[in-house]
């Protein structure tokens, strides 16, 4: 009977065993499910994340092309009053120039830091660029309406 007894209770652990080890590779499989549904996540949030960065970087260089645009008309504009200016309007136009060079200069940096700039940097430049583009902004604002004084003022005069 002890003999019996002990062959029952060997094929019950047995059963028990198998069936847990059953289990386990059922949660293995799963977990296997889940991780490769996390992985296609992170694979689509990875290629979200890069679009981002092209979207933003696209955007960036867009407003930046768009202030080189605005100081090179000014530029022009200026270039073209030049030659009639005389005395101090002539020599504010002169440091006006000077200064919109300067600012598109600084354009051109800034869109060649935003064109080498890598994923990992993106954050930096970003906002290095924004801050820089907000500066140039007032400073070609500031050089327009210097620009805009003068050229009443001749009229004015006249």
């Amino acid at each position: 009977m002890k003999t019996l007894l002990r062959i029952v209770t060997m094929v019950a652990l047995t059963g028990l065993m198998l069936s847990l080890t059953q289990c386990e590779t059922r949660t293995t499989d799963n977990d296997r499910e889940n991780d490769i549904e996390l992985g296609a996540n992170e694979d689509r949030n990875e290629l979200e994340v890069e679009a981002d960065y092209e979207t933003e970087r696209n955007e960036l260089r867009a407003d930046l092309r768009e202030l080189r645009n605005d100081i090179d008309r000014e530029l022009e504009k200026i270039d073209r009053n030049l030659n009639d200016a005389e005395g101090e309007s002539k020599t504010r136009l002169e440091r006006v120039q000077r200064d919109l060079n300067d600012e598109r200069a600084e354009v051109d940096r800034a869109l060649e830091d935003v064109d080498n700039a890598t994923e990992d940097e993106w954050a930096e430049v970003k906002v290095a660029t924004r801050n820089t583009a907000n500066d140039i902004e007032n400073a070609f604002r500031k050089a327009g309406n210097e620009v805009a004084d003068l050229f009443d003022n001749e009229e004015d005069v006249e």
